[in-house]
């Protein structure tokens, strides 16, 4: 299988935070699940299906203007759909680590193909 991986940038603004500065975590998870997406875009000839089953799990708080990276990565391909590992960091200040604000893991089911056979008379 070849590796999929995804890095995509989103910055915490005031529009998408509370009144203390967080980031609103359905806003995170929408986004998330949306980036998730994009490792088993090709996989699909259509529309890509809705989401099997998932985790999520939130560890810290992220604030306005902080700069995340959402990493998605394809981790599992099987008989019955693919896996998605979502991993969202930010810098920390004054060392070169990342700090870990949340995972996640998405199931995104197989498309289910229908052969259709066209008979003709002789």
């Amino acid at each position: 299988m070849k590796a999929h991986h995804i890095n995509t940038p989103f910055i915490v603004t005031k529009e998408i935070s509370n009144a203390n500065g967080f980031l609103l975590p359905h806003v995170l998870y929408d986004k998330i699940k949306t980036v998730a997406t994009y490792p088993v875009k090709e996989f699909y000839l259509q529309d890509i299906p809705n989401i099997g089953d998932f985790k999520f799990k939130m560890y810290k708080n992220a604030f306005v203007n902080d700069k995340l990276t959402i990493q998605a990565q394809l981790v599992k391909q099987d008989k019955d759909g693919y896996w998605v590992n979502i991993t969202v960091t930010k810098a920390k200040s004054n060392t070169n680590h990342q700090e870990r604000i949340c995972s996640a893991l998405f199931d995104f089911p197989l498309e289910k193909t229908y052969e259709r056979a066209n008979r003709t008379a002789c």
